[in-house]
């Protein structure tokens, strides 16, 4: 650790390791700090007038310790009191000495001789403070000139706490990492499980159907194919759930999807009734996204228009804005509409505006298009009025970065 040194107006001589090898051991004359300052001329107050009090006041509130280095003479001539807490010495012991050599890269933890042929540093440092504990610390070296004279400016900020929270973030995102792994292997097997006996049941009740269906009365076929509709519905349900499971843990590879190919697609895919038009907007934008994400997005969207139009003859539309940075997607038919107390609680898990036997929704699809639309940084609504119809949006960043 560096020497101590009695303040004066004299030059102190101190044997402190010489970067040169050849002068070891050396005797090497030290000024004092003012004696420096002295030596340009000019006293600092001469110079700057009462600016040296404000200039004082601004550099001691700093929190990051400052040094002031000669260049020539490779001594500290200017220490805040930042750089004496991080460093565990008076200012006494560090102002007229030699640059501090308890220095070290943090990532190979090996002490240099010396940084003094850097003109400039920017780099996590492990500083060796008077007690000898290890500070982990940024540190930047700039060099400057001052009336003629080379100097350099050092910056140590004490780091440890903030590496500190990432060593804790990381073990959180590990911990978060395992718990996902976890939940998506659960997620298989009680499908696995479920889907069993769910096959099992709907054989059967496909047989009776084919082989004693005219045998039943009219409240037993009712009762078998709400059984029937139960099954299916509840391997939807099933399917639903694993599909909204996966989303974020299985990652497609990103392309350029062109919607004025894509929609045709999936509008073929639903087999739209004849009585439900779709008008698609022309020119639409070429996307940088995952092709099966997206097209769930919109088989949703349009599969629950066409699902839910109450009217004789449905129109439905899909429009888009460009917005600046993002687009703006619009999903708008002219359906029952929504009540406004259900516009947000549609995009809730397992939320329906219907009972379970009076529709085959599963209340997973609205769930699974938010999940996506919030993956890409994007946000999804619904405007909607009773009787009139509703227009489902979504937003979908020009630029995607995945969250």
């Amino acid at each position: 650790m560096l020497d101590s040194h009695n303040q004066s107006h004299e030059t102190n001589p101190l044997s402190v390791p010489h970067s040169d090898a050849n002068h070891e051991g050396s005797q090497v004359s030290v000024p004092d700090i003012s004696e420096l300052i002295c030596h340009q001329g000019e006293n600092v107050s001469e110079l700057v007038g009462d600016e040296a009090g404000i200039m004082d006041l601004i550099l001691e509130s700093v929190r990051s310790g400052l040094l002031l280095i000669d260049a020539q003479a490779k001594t500290i001539v200017y220490a805040n009191d930042a750089a004496a807490r991080i460093m565990g010495l008076p200012k006494t012991e560090i102002i007229g000495h030699l640059c501090p050599r308890d220095l070290c890269p943090a990532a190979a933890k090996v002490y240099p001789l010396s940084d003094e042929g850097e003109s400039l540093d920017q780099s996590e440092r492990i500083l060796l403070t008077a007690n000898g504990t290890e500070t982990l610390i940024f540190r930047t070296v700039v060099p400057i000139q001052w009336h003629g004279r080379n100097y350099w400016v050092e910056s140590l900020t004490d780091i440890t706490s903030l590496k500190e929270a990432q060593i804790r973030q990381e073990e959180l995102m590990r911990k978060l990492e395992g718990m996902n792994k976890e939940l998506t292997d659960f997620a298989y097997i009680v499908s696995h499980d479920l889907k069993a006996p769910l096959r099992g049941i709907k054989s059967l009740a496909d047989w009776i159907v084919c082989d004693h269906f005219s045998s039943l009365n009219k409240d037993g076929r009712e009762q078998l194919s709400l059984l029937q509709n139960r099954v299916d519905r509840m391997q939807d349900l099933i399917t639903g759930i694993l599909e909204y499971s996966r989303l974020g843990q299985v990652s497609e590879h990103m392309t350029e999807v062109d919607l004025n190919v894509l929609l045709p697609d999936i509008i073929d895919i639903l087999a739209i009734p004849n009585h439900i038009s779709i008008d698609i907007q022309k020119d639409l934008p070429t996307l940088q996204c995952e092709k099966t994400r997206i097209s769930q997005i919109f088989q949703n969207l349009l599969s629950n228009a066409v699902k839910f139009m109450d009217k004789p003859q449905g129109c439905i539309q899909i429009q888009c804005s460009d917005e600046g940075d993002h687009w703006r997607f619009g999903i708008a038919d002219n359906g029952p509409g929504i009540e406004k107390q259900y516009l947000e609680q549609i995009f809730q898990l397992f939320q329906t505006l219907q009972t379970g036997d009076e529709t085959d929704s599963t209340g997973i699809g609205l769930s699974v298009v938010k999940k996506s639309v919030t993956m890409y940084g994007g946000r999804v609504w619904v405007e909607a009025d009773v009787g009139q119809g509703s227009v489902f949006y979504f937003t979908f960043p020009k630029t995607v970065c995945m969250r």
